[in-house]
């Protein structure tokens, strides 16, 4: 506008000369704009109408859409029609908008805690938001505790479980808590004979896919949610420093099943509205597991003496309530020996820590969608995001981050299958502690780069990003945090020389793959051997260790350059580096197609109680937008028509390159243009990517 004001002024106006113009100079130069019909300022705001923003990541199937999770289900799951249908169907929801508006409703509004009723009554309940019961009830009705328990007569079925898990886990992780800890409970529950159990079978109806969040005796309920309360003020971890105590009601008698009074506190008990909760406590023979249930099976009436204090403030998960509590002899009833706590829930912590590693690659996978989503629509300097080649290689290390996460989870899943061998279950004593270590602790920083990939937009708290970035360092900490995984690791390997014979031939698979990398096997290897000399040294062979299981379970399941690709990027020359910083050798524009597949949901209903059972098998046909606003199918969906030229043309650089097929004035940098034609100059990035490419070959 100051330009039209000064327009009639000389360039070599003084400074003088300037400030002896009067007023009326300037008021005549606007008045005459006015009386021409054009206003000094614009009031047409039709130019700043939202443009060039990326419609939201939605109704998409989140199984259909996952390239690594379908390989795995292939080689270590179930590929029959039954279970490919209900993996489909729970790829629907876990994509659907419905469970991302319950997500957000569930997290905004947070667990309140009431000690008392108006009256002055004890009741100790947690009211939750709405959606978080909905989101529960969807968990359980699909399976997701016990899918692989009820289908354990049909191998494969456990990693199909895990794979329920992995897509609800990204569409929402506080759910998962409680229905992780029902589906941990049935190992150790099973310990019990019927003679042993009370009136009530936990057992049974936490296989039940039913939810009732109703606050009554669990006797009076189809299906329970099951809890755990483990780690007091003074011990964390270590809990065999717990001064809990735990009185035979009937003083003669401790048996399994037989009813106790206990005395004490826990600092970590998530989910309080649990029916019932395993924990710990110290007997005349040693620390032992028990069942305390909210309501006492026996007389039905509330278990008076479990006392919650308050609940938590967490960075994140807080759909989820965690709370401290207190016992003021509340009755419990012993599960297992007495004595034998530890065992028993070493049964159980091995499902959990399953769980913390397929929930985190789960929630990486999500993430990465998002930010494929979001990089597949917008444009800077001429291009789609994707098509830039310092975006595609982010992109492309990314997905295979994320692929090797997602192919170690579903292969320790398969170590825990009930049918599994004796040599799986070994390898899985040893594999899943070192997998929870290192994929939980990849998730944070992983999270973190593609929230950056939105930009701004990522940072703003309005959409799924925040709540995965807060939510991504839990399962490191949680189930063991790293130190105590290492140590649990040193154990196993000291005990247990099947299950580091069961390691060594599974990273077998990389010398044969590869004789060039049989030296790194060997030095992983040789440094295990060594770690009773040097146990500082732990955490760095834990996390080699790691990356050469997740070498073996890609070369099981990937194509043969992907699986290639990781050992040059992750082996060859681990730098520790930023996404995105050394991808010389990747095959990169393999890796984000596989990604960049994100195949739309046929369903978009509300998925209330009455469609949200249903299987579907239909193939996802919804037409997309893209930003031409052309319709387009979801196989055509990254490649979009010619365009009228727009601002570009503004910004325009000497170096910037001119689509001989569309017009289309594409960025400097542009690899290829939106109508796909590949931009070819002396050392351009795809051909240096087709280098690469031929090379490996």
């Amino acid at each position: 506008m100051f330009a039209r004001f000064l327009a009639p002024l000389s360039a070599t106006t003084s400074t003088s000369s300037f400030l002896s113009l009067s007023f009326s100079t300037v008021k005549n130069v606007a008045m005459g704009a006015m009386h021409s019909g054009k206003a000094p300022y614009s009031t047409d705001l039709s130019k700043f109408a939202a443009s060039n923003q990326s419609e939201p990541l939605e109704n998409f199937n989140a199984f259909e859409s996952d390239v690594i999770l379908q390989e795995s289900l292939r080689v270590f799951g179930r590929n029959d029609n039954e279970a490919v249908e209900h993996l489909i169907h729970v790829g629907d929801i876990a994509g659907s908008k419905y469970v991302a508006d319950l997500a957000q409703d569930a997290n905004t509004f947070v667990p309140e805690f009431n000690s008392h009723d108006r009256y002055g009554n004890r009741v100790d309940e947690v009211k939750y938001h709405p959606a978080y019961h909905e989101l529960m009830s969807i968990g359980i009705e699909n399976g997701v505790p016990s899918y692989g328990w009820n289908n354990m007569d049909r191998a494969g079925s456990g990693v199909v479980r895990s794979a329920l898990s992995y897509m609800m886990y990204g569409a929402e992780s506080g759910t998962q808590c409680p229905q992780t800890m029902t589906f941990a409970c049935v190992q150790p529950l099973s310990n019990l004979t019927n003679e042993q159990r009370s009136t009530c079978d936990f057992l049974s109806k936490s296989l039940t896919p039913v939810y009732d969040p109703s606050n009554q005796p669990a006797t009076n309920k189809d299906g329970v949610v099951i809890g755990m309360s483990m780690t007091e003020k003074q011990g964390g971890s270590d809990v065999r420093a717990n001064v809990t105590t735990a009185t035979p009601i009937d003083g003669s008698v401790s048996e399994p099943g037989s009813p106790h009074t206990l005395v004490g506190h826990k600092w970590f008990t998530s989910a309080p509205m649990c029916d019932a909760f395993l924990t710990l406590a110290q007997t005349e023979s040693g620390l032992s597991c028990f069942v305390v249930p909210r309501w006492n099976p026996q007389t039905g009436e509330r278990n008076e003496g479990l006392r919650f204090q308050r609940l938590k403030s967490k960075v994140g998960d807080r759909s989820n309530a965690s709370s401290e509590v207190e016992y003021h002899n509340a009755y419990g009833e012993l599960l297992g020996a007495e004595g034998r706590g530890i065992p028993v829930i070493i049964e159980m912590v091995q499902f959990t820590r399953l769980d913390c590693m397929v929930g985190s690659a789960g929630l990486m996978r999500r993430a990465l969608f998002e930010a494929v989503n979001h990089v597949r629509q917008r444009e800077a300097f001429g291009s789609k995001l994707i098509d830039t080649p310092l975006m595609e290689a982010v992109i492309a290390d990314l997905s295979l981050e994320s692929e090797a996460a997602t192919a170690l989870a579903m292969r320790m899943a398969a170590t825990l299958e009930p049918n599994a061998s004796e040599e799986e279950k070994a390898l899985g004593r040893i594999g899943v502690p070192i997998g929870k270590y290192h994929i939980c602790k990849r998730a944070p920083k992983f999270v973190y780069e593609t929230m950056e990939c939105l930009g701004g937009n990522g940072y703003v708290d309005d959409g799924a990003m925040g709540r995965m970035f807060r939510q991504s360092p839990l399962n490191s900490i949680w189930e063991g945090s790293g130190n105590v995984i290492c140590l649990d690791v040193l154990r196993c390997l000291s005990k247990e020389p099947a299950a580091l014979e069961a390691f060594t031939r599974e990273l077998s698979i990389v010398s044969a793959f590869d004789p060039s990398y049989d030296m790194f096997v060997k030095k992983v290897l040789s440094d295990i051997e060594s770690l009773r000399y040097h146990i500082a040294h732990t955490r760095n062979v834990v996390g080699r260790a790691a990356v050469l299981l997740q070498a073996a379970a890609l070369i099981r399941v990937a194509p043969e350059n992907i699986a290639s690709s990781f050992l040059h990027a992750r082996v060859s020359k681990p730098s520790g580096l930023e996404y995105g910083s050394d991808v010389e050798g990747v095959d990169m524009h393999s890796l984000v197609d596989r990604t960049n597949s994100i195949v739309r949901s046929a369903k978009t209903a509300n998925w209330g109680a009455s469609t949200r059972r249903q299987y579907s098998t239909a193939a996802a046909t919804t037409p997309m937008r893209c930003s031409c606003r052309h319709s387009s199918t979801a196989s055509t969906a990254s490649t979009c028509c010619a365009e009228e030229l727009d601002a570009i043309m503004s910004m325009k650089q000497k170096t910037d390159w001119r689509c001989p097929r569309c017009s289309r004035l594409n960025f400097t940098f542009s690899s290829a243009c939106k109508c796909g034609h590949v931009h070819r100059q002396e050392h351009t990035h795809a051909e240096c990517r087709n280098h690469h490419h031929h090379h490996h070959h």
